[in-house]
C-alpha cells in the first residue's frame, strides 16, 4: 500500500518577519538585555536609556515597560542610574512596587515641582495616591497624566493598584473609550 509523502511544512508569511524587515529597536533591546544579563550594568544602562525615547516615539508600550523594568533592576543591583528626568520615575516605581506609597509620593512631589506636566510622573502619583486610599486626589493626578499623554489610559487599565477604585465615581470618566 502506497502512502502519500508528507509535505514539508512551510512557513507562512506572517510567522516570521521578512528578511531585513526586523524591528531595529528589537535588536538593540536584545543587545542591551544581553549586557544586563552578562552583569555589564553600566553598558546596559546606557543602551537602555538610548532605546527608551525611541520606543516611546513609536508607541511600543511593551518595549517601554521592558526598558523601564530593566533600568529599575539595574538600580536594585546597586548601580544608580544617571540623574535626569528618569531617576525620580525609577525611584518612585521601586517604592510603588514595594507598596511604599508615602515614600513614592515624596519623590514624585519633588519631581513634579520642576516637571508638573510630565505624564509618567502624574500617573505614578495617581498610583501612589490610590495605594494610600486617596481616590479623589488620584483621579485628579490621573486626569493630568491622560491629558498630557492619552496612552497613559492603557497603563491605567492594566495597573492592578487601580483595581479597587477603577469603577468608582472618581474614575468613571477614564473608562470611556
Amino acid at each position: 500500500m502506497a502512502t502519500k509523502a508528507k509535505a514539508k511544512p512551510s512557513a507562512t508569511p506572517s510567522s516570521a518577519p521578512a528578511k531585513g524587515q526586523e524591528n531595529p529597536l528589537s535588536g538593540k533591546l536584545t543587545v542591551a538585555l544581553e549586557l544586563f544579563h552578562g552583569k555589564k550594568l553600566k553598558e546596559a544602562e546606557v543602551a537602555l536609556n538610548a532605546i527608551l525615547p525611541q520606543a516611546q516615539e513609536t508607541g511600543n508600550f511593551g518595549m517601554v515597560r521592558t526598558v523601564r523594568t530593566t533600568l529599575a533592576a539595574i538600580e536594585v543591583h546597586g548601580l544608580k542610574p544617571d540623574g535626569g528626568k528618569a531617576a525620580p520615575i525609577l525611584v518612585a516605581t521601586l517604592h510603588l512596587n514595594r507598596k511604599e506609597g508615602e515614600a513614592a509620593l515624596d519623590v514624585l512631589d519633588k519631581a513634579l515641582k520642576t516637571d508638573a506636566a510630565n505624564p509618567r510622573l502624574n500617573f505614578l502619583k495617581a498610583t501612589a495616591l490610590v495605594q494610600l486610599g486617596k481616590a479623589d486626589l488620584a483621579a485628579e493626578a490621573l486626569g493630568k497624566a491622560i491629558a498630557a499623554d492619552p496612552g497613559i489610559q492603557v497603563l491605567f487599565r492594566l495597573e492592578h493598584d487601580f483595581d479597587g477604585v477603577r469603577y468608582g465615581a472618581a474614575f468613571a470618566g477614564f473608562e470611556r473609550d
